[in-house]
């Protein structure tokens, strides 16, 4: 869109932009694009936007103004490149008054501000709903239909590695080398496949369903290989990270939704605190899954809504973690030979997630339906599945993965027509289900009392903290406070803690925890118990103990060992089973410690 009429004054020359005469910018000005960006899921008027081209000299640069921002442009445009010869209020009223004679009269298109994963385009009155998946910055489905097209924050996502479309089922190899070998289970496909799934459970059910995918083996068995094949849809991997990376490096994988990411690998250490701090630090990740984790947006902690695979050469200490998990054992090394030639033809695996997922898209109400209605009575399996007590999850993510299998084989059927192979191959991917989940109840039965005795503690812990009403989120409180702990008179409340409402966490002295249990643990038990359970969060050194500064002048630290305790993830064993998860009790108003703020007061008077 060239501009033809420049404000009063002011004429385009041949290098650049003239005021009567006189040189006011080394740039050529051209709108390139204007459009409206619009939210799917705000019912507001979006606002619109300006792309702008400066060509200095054989050079071009670009800038987006928003409409509701023209009065300021001179804040957008790439002012070390792009020079103006006068004063900044001159300049914003030159390029507002180009930009709005340009686009005078002239209608604008729409773009689309998405979200990670399926959105949903509401119903007209001669259609259907209508969705399409945004995996990074890919739009997947019949974008034709509605013209959709991404507005350029979608577009700095991620880079989808994105093949050729076909329409010929060119990644049925892929499918079959696959499923057909003796050394790769079957279930890892389906779970590489869930998060396109999930979405599709009722939200107010869906975290029944959720869990996380434990690949593990020995050094060479082709576990970290299979997991990145199944997780690499972004060039550069930036979904794929090492468990040795800094927290915030983990963190940033959990802003990939509705998609697989993967942290690799748990490897095997002489050192008893190295592998105590790895196991911690993986825990602490994969029950994000259910919990909101320790990301903070916006003010709020965001849980992992994808499928997190972890790699390890051994199983996790903690029975808790491992029970949000699909566990998956490579007793048997996948030949080198089977890896290369699914790495060589991965573009056939991508071009089998988009085309799985554009299917999910065209049939996604009847999916949804049918699914929902597959998955409602696993709440109460306990007359059809005995073995599954104390391990609801486990037979939750059975049931899922089963149904996973039903519409992969729907799909499969609908490009390959070959309903016989697939008989084969639904067979081979049921077994495999069988054979992980059985394998995972194995390592929780074997460790059950193990998970009872410490899960016993943590209940105990969590039930006497998150009914005491000696609490407070004043931290000088706190401190007045804990001085007066060999006050007998003050604890018949209940242990008092510090609550750090902005962190979502608990701080809480090694005495006050064996008060709980009337001194007939030790602090110590008590600390491995909630370290095993993955409430505690550690310090920066590694250790269960979190030092608290002394109050006043002194810069010194308490001798006394404070437990800093994750609220978030204490709460889940409040008093209540799986069943009843949204019945947790609501959280007390704070007291604020009244009875020794009164105490602390009388002793300074005197």
């Amino acid at each position: 869109m060239k501009i033809r009429n420049y404000p009063k004054g002011y004429s385009a020359g041949p290098d650049g932009i003239y005021y009567h005469g006189e040189h006011f910018s080394n740039a050529l000005i051209e709108i390139t694009d204007y459009y409206e960006v619009k939210s799917l899921t705000a019912d507001v008027p979006g606002d619109c936007y300006v792309e702008v081209a400066f060509k200095v000299g054989e050079k071009i640069y670009t800038a987006v103004i928003p409409c509701s921002g023209l009065e300021k442009a001179m804040r957008f445009i790439p002012r070390n490149e792009v020079k103006f010869n006068k004063k900044e209020s001159t300049c914003n009223d030159f390029l507002s008054g180009t930009i709005k004679g340009a686009i005078l009269n002239v209608e604008h298109r729409i773009r689309y501000s998405l979200d990670q994963g399926y959105n949903c385009f509401p119903a007209e009155k001669d259609s259907d709903a209508h969705y399409v998946f945004l995996l990074g910055n890919c739009i997947i489905g019949d974008t034709e239909r509605i013209d959709v097209d991404i507005a350029p924050q979608n577009e700095a996502i991620a880079k989808f590695k994105r093949p050729l479309s076909t329409q010929n089922a060119e990644f049925m190899p892929w499918v079959s080398d696959f499923l057909d070998s003796d050394n790769i289970p079957g279930v890892l496909l389906m779970a590489a496949l869930t998060p396109f799934i999930m979405p599709l459970i009722d939200e107010s059910q869906r975290s029944r369903f959720e869990f996380n995918t434990y690949v593990y083996g020995d050094s060479g068995s082709g576990k970290s290989a299979i997991t990145k094949l199944l997780v690499d849809y972004f060039e550069g991997s930036p979904n794929i990270i090492n468990l040795h990376s800094n927290k915030s490096e983990i963190d940033k994988i959990f802003e990939y939704k509705h998609c697989c990411v993967a942290i690799d690998d748990l490897c095997g250490t002489d050192s008893n605190r190295e592998r105590e701090n790895n196991e911690q630090k993986l825990s602490e990740n994969l029950k994000r899954v259910q919990t909101p984790g320790q990301i903070v947006r916006d003010g709020k902690r965001i849980k992992n809504e994808s499928m997190l695979f972890v790699t390890g050469e051994y199983l996790l200490k903690s029975s808790s973690t491992l029970n949000r998990c699909l566990v998956v054992n490579l007793k048997d090394p996948i030949p080198p030979k089977e890896i290369n030639k699914l790495c060589r033809n991965k573009d056939q695996y991508l071009e089998m997630v988009r085309c799985f997922i554009e299917w999910v898209c065209k049939n996604y109400d009847r999916l949804s339906e049918d699914l929902n209605s597959k998955l409602s009575d696993v709440k109460n399996h306990k007359n059809k599945a005995e073995r599954y007590s104390g391990f609801n999850r486990n037979y939750a993510i059975k049931s899922l993965l089963f149904c996973i299998c039903d519409i992969f084989c729907e799909f499969i059927r609908s490009v390959s027509h070959d309903d016989m192979t697939m008989i084969t191959r639904r067979r081979s991917i049921e077994n495999s289900i069988e054979a992980q989940i059985d394998d995972t109840l194995r390592h929780l039965e074997n460790r059950s009392s193990e998970y009872a005795s410490s899960r016993n503690i943590v209940e105990k812990v969590a039930a006497a903290i998150l009914n005491s009403q000696n609490v407070t989120n004043d931290i000088n409180k706190f401190r007045k406070a804990i001085r007066l702990d060999e006050d007998a008179r003050y604890l018949d409340e209940g242990p008092h803690y510090y609550d750090n409402q902005l962190e979502g966490s608990f701080i809480i002295s090694g005495k006050e925890l064996r008060n709980v249990f009337s001194s007939r643990l030790s602090a110590k038990s008590i600390g491995e118990a909630l370290a095993d359970e993955n409430v505690l969060m550690l310090s920066k050194d590694g250790s269960r103990t979190y030092p608290i500064r002394k109050q006043g002048k002194s810069q010194g630290k308490w001798t006394k060992k404070f437990y800093h305790i994750n609220a978030d993830a204490l709460k889940e064993y409040a008093p209540c089973s799986d069943e009843t998860e949204d019945k947790k009790p609501e959280k007390r108003e704070l007291s604020i410690f009244r009875q020794h703020e009164a105490f602390w007061d009388k002793k300074k008077k005197q």
